[in-house]
């Protein structure tokens, strides 16, 4: 079947059409009640998106004498070269513009780094606002049913940008699809896509269509050519994502896209359509405006042009070129047209069979916690897609939730894994921790290849990934969870936002592995940050360089509170800041020791763990040295004089070994959801 003229790519792609993923009870859609979203930013123009294109179309909307808010998805720019790790010119490019003339002021392929810091500085020197890790989920619209704005979505919550014009930069535009826009027909069918992967030992070398080598490395990037069929929906997206993943994994590999490049057979209907295309050299707005719908600008991959120019603009020198073009007209747009009126998000005009079954919960505060007496716009009672439903949903596939994917599964259930991150494994992999510091290696944890004798953290999350696909379970990338579905107090389901807008995925159990008890917390489970509210102890975090063939980089000279978007973000921009392009590349992950933990049926306390307590539903037995990067706050320190390890070590205490009882995942007042991971129900000392 072919996609129908009016297709949209957004919440509603194939959204309606998975409920074949559900029991025939299943409904298409849940209704999520109306309600306020706080408003962070009102600003001529917003930039949906954080490629190159997207960057350079903000510069260019500043240059005109526009203010500037830029909603970026990943922890840094420029995702259309960094997580498909395209990091070169081809053969007949030259750079663009300012960007790419100082992204490749070297030889490709060029670190991952100087891309991220290049785009970073760019917009610091602009005074764009900008903010990371923020999924654009949903377009506001004025009084006349024109765009005003985006609606974002992270860990924080959700989010408005109020502006007089829209720039789509995302590679779904999702945010033209939402406007109404129409879609020119594309075959069903696999597509040319292609993964890159870096080192390694020989696999499916059939399949790679050429080497390049990496100056200064003496391991090259390989790129492989394959035919898959990515879809126009997070399902498809990433069925072929994991396919790319099962024929392109090397052993000992250093470094993998984190998704995969290839031309979109799609494109929206705009007012100048593919025909009348003139090139990049003589850009015309019409290709870049769906037709009927007004101050909506697509930069990016699915704008009405030839495929073959499509292209083109995916490569860096092209997308420099379209976004400052785009950027331009925009910001020119926006200065003639007066701010808008009545901004609201809409119901949606989406058909489905909708129910109620439960309502949305979620966090509605702001970037910070400390944000109050922010404005708002009502968003209207509206449905919101089902995608699926399995018998457990995993939010974050970190060291705690991959393992308990794998667990799942393996006792025959269903289960989805929903992760933010390009792979698996959270603080043990991405966040540059590889290997344990102490603990006892019995039971699943020796079934884990920790990185040494020639294995790496690739090798690790593959591992993850394999194991959880071995006992059938699903796995997103790129996605992330953002509210719960309650019936009073059971949680029936996850919202989710993905690259292609928010949706529901219903289940019979969430465990919530996000670090931070994110869904728990949504949900409405009471919470804590410290022992005591006049504590301040908070330990130490850090972001770690990434060198190819590191596994342990640890680190500790910040403090994050990874609820607060700001914080996080000036964590992010300002340890780049401080990193050479020597060190190829920075984490993804900030290694965060202490976050908000959920108050659970038990609350383990540092008495209980120097007392030697047992519990009947015990479930771990734990040992480790005490290694706080902090100031402990516990009373009942004063009980254990140090030891010579300890007093060598300058640890407040000695280490030693604990029961935790499966209480401690539950989180008081809530049912069908459990907590794993650094959000569990324990005070900060134990």
């Amino acid at each position: 079947m072919k996609n129908s003229e009016r297709l949209p790519l957004q919440i509603a792609f194939a959204f309606w059409v998975v409920a074949g993923l559900c029991s025939a009870q299943t409904p298409t859609a849940i209704e999520e009640s109306a309600r306020q979203i706080p408003v962070v930013a009102t600003v001529d123009v917003v930039v949906a998106g954080g490629t190159t294109a997207a960057v350079a179309a903000a510069l260019a909307a500043v240059e005109e004498g526009c203010s500037v808010f830029l909603v970026a998805p990943r922890p840094h720019l420029g995702e259309d070269l960094v997580d498909t790790l395209h990091l070169w010119l081809e053969d007949n490019e030259q750079p663009s513009g300012e960007l790419t003339g100082r992204i490749f002021s070297t030889p490709g392929p060029v670190p991952p780094l100087r891309v991220k810091k290049v785009l970073e500085d760019a917009l610091l020197r602009s005074g764009v606002r900008f903010v990371f890790s923020s999924i654009p989920t949903e377009l506001l619209i004025d009084a006349s049913g024109r765009p005003a704005g985006v609606v974002m979505t992270n860990r924080a919550g959700r989010q408005a940008v109020i502006a007089k014009v829209v720039i789509d930069a995302t590679f779904e535009a999702s945010m033209a699809a939402q406007a109404g826009a129409s879609f020119h027909p594309a075959p069903d069918g696999p597509i040319p896509v292609w993964r890159v992967v870096m080192g390694g030992a020989p696999a499916k070398e059939e399949l790679i269509r050429r080497r390049i080598p990496v100056p200064d490395e003496d391991v090259p990037y390989f790129e492989y050519a394959l035919n898959l069929d990515p879809g126009t929906d997070i399902i498809a997206a990433m069925r072929a994502e994991q396919q790319a993943r099962d024929m392109t994994y090397r052993p000992g590999q250093l470094r993998a896209s984190a998704r995969l490049w290839y031309v979109p057979s799609t494109s929206i209907v705009g007012r100048l359509e593919a025909q009348d295309w003139r090139g990049l050299e003589q850009l015309e707005a019409a290709c870049f405006q769906p037709r009927g719908v007004d101050r909506l600008y697509v930069a990016g991959p699915r704008a009405d042009i030839p495929r073959r120019a499509a292209r083109e603009i995916l490569q860096a020198t092209g997308a420099e070129r379209v976004g400052r073009f785009v950027g331009a007209v925009a910001g020119r747009e926006a200065l003639a047209t007066p701010p808008p009126d009545g901004v609201h998000l809409p119901s949606g005009s989406q058909k489905a069979e909708v129910k109620a079954i439960g309502d949305v919960r979620e966090n509605l505060v702001g970037l910070r916690p400390t944000d109050s007496r922010l404005p708002s716009v009502s968003a209207e009672t509206r449905p919101l897609p089902v995608l699926g439903f399995y018998d457990v949903v995993v939010i974050g596939g970190g060291t705690a939730g991959a393992a308990a994917a794998i667990g799942a599964g393996r006792q025959g259930a269903k289960v989805l894994v929903v992760e933010y991150q390009e792979g698996l494994g959270g603080t043990g992999t991405l966040g540059l921790i590889g290997r344990p510091y102490h603990g006892r290696n019995v039971g699943f944890a020796r079934e884990v290849p920790f990185p040494g004798e020639g294995r790496t953290i690739e090798d690790k999350m593959e591992w993850y990934r394999r194991e959880i696909r071995k006992a059938g379970g699903e796995i997103w990338f790129g996605s992330l969870g953002a509210g719960a579905l309650v019936d009073e107090s059971q949680v029936k389901g996850v919202v989710v936002a993905t690259p292609f807008g928010r949706g529901v995925v219903l289940s019979k159990v969430v465990i919530d592995g996000t670090g931070n008890a994110d869904i728990a917390v949504a949900a409405g489970a009471e919470w804590m940050f410290d022992g005591d509210a006049s504590d301040l102890a908070m330990q130490g975090a850090g972001l770690p360089t990434r060198p190819p063939r590191a596994s342990y980089v640890n680190t500790d000279f910040l403090l994050v509170d990874e609820t607060d978007l700001v914080d996080v973000w000036r964590a992010l921009v300002g340890a780049r800041m401080t990193m050479n392009e020597e060190f190829f590349d920075s984490g993804p992950l900030i290694q965060t020791r202490e976050r908000r933990r959920v108050v659970g049926d038990h609350i383990l306390s540092y008495l209980d763990q120097i007392a030697g307590r047992t519990y009947p539903d015990s479930i771990v037995y734990s040992a480790s040295d005490y290694d706080s990067h902090g100031y402990p706050t516990d009373d009942f320190f004063a009980l254990l004089p140090h030891d010579d390890k300890s007093r060598a070590a300058n640890h407040p205490a000695p280490g030693g070994a604990a029961y935790t009882p499966y209480r401690c995942l539950l989180p008081r007042g809530l049912e069908g959801i459990l907590v794993a991971g650094l959000g569990i129900s324990m005070h900060r000392d134990a």
